[in-house]
């Protein structure tokens, strides 16, 4: 299933000056690369293997098809990366291609990044197939669960269309769905308020709910946290 199909809607809000070292970057952190300083780039996920403060930021290689990427000293990268609730952004150059005992870079390290903080309830753009169960009246039941949409969600909430009514206002329902997080799949399954529902023209689904989430575990919050800030750094 594709979370990717519709642009992000706008997450950031001012922008100014930061440095790396504000990121707090962990070795192990993933970041995304983008190669040149073309805004259509693909960008590329790598792992950050370490860094030197005013020296240089080691990377691993961007892969196509599992293969090393065959990049030069000299070329130009865009960095982006997630730290907290803030996006940050760097260009810098490769300085050193390494091949053993793996593939991988030293980068320029930037004298300065960009930094844009992030909404808490940052909504992204999500367009997948879910299932919803009205436990208000069905906990105690073996109803099937009804087909929806997730039209975008957040670590707050999230809004759905359905073909069919799924309930009243305050009903409580339970969502899951299929995502993919990097190479992981996870399978969440939400406990969640009916806030809002109004009627659209979409003559599949023409009923639309706004949910909040409810009583999040530390395991739910961090997937739906993982899935937005994916979301972001892929569109960003």
């Amino acid at each position: 299933m594709n979370t990717a199909t519709k642009p992000a809607k706008p997450m950031a809000t001012d922008r100014f000056t930061s440095t790396f070292d504000d990121i707090k970057a962990r070795v192990g952190d993933t970041f995304q690369v983008q190669i040149g300083s073309d805004a259509q780039e693909i960008r590329h996920s790598v792992k950050l293997l370490g860094y030197l403060t005013g020296k240089t930021i080691m990377i691993t290689t961007p892969a196509v098809n599992n293969s090393a990427m065959l990049l030069r000293e000299g070329q130009n990268i865009t960095v982006r990366a997630f730290s907290g609730t803030a996006a940050y952004a760097f260009s810098c150059d490769i300085i050193k291609v390494c091949n053993t005992p793996i593939t991988y870079l030293h980068l320029s390290y930037p004298k300065t990044t960009q930094k844009a903080p992030i909404r808490a309830a940052a909504r992204i753009n999500f367009d997948i197939i879910g299932a919803s169960t009205n436990i208000t009246h069905n906990e105690n039941s073996n109803a099937a669960p009804t087909p929806i949409i997730i039209h975008d969600i957040s670590t707050t909430g999230a809004s759905i269309a359905s073909s069919t009514p799924l309930g009243k206002k305050d009903d409580i329902l339970r969502i899951a769905f299929r995502a993919k997080i990097r190479d992981i799949v996870v399978h969440p399954t939400l406990k969640c308020a009916i806030r809002s529902l109004t009627s659209t023209d979409d003559e599949v689904n023409p009923i639309k709910y706004g949910l909040q989430f409810l009583d999040l575990d530390t395991q739910e919050l961090l997937t739906l946290q993982s899935l937005v800030y994916q979301k972001i750094l892929e569109d960003k």
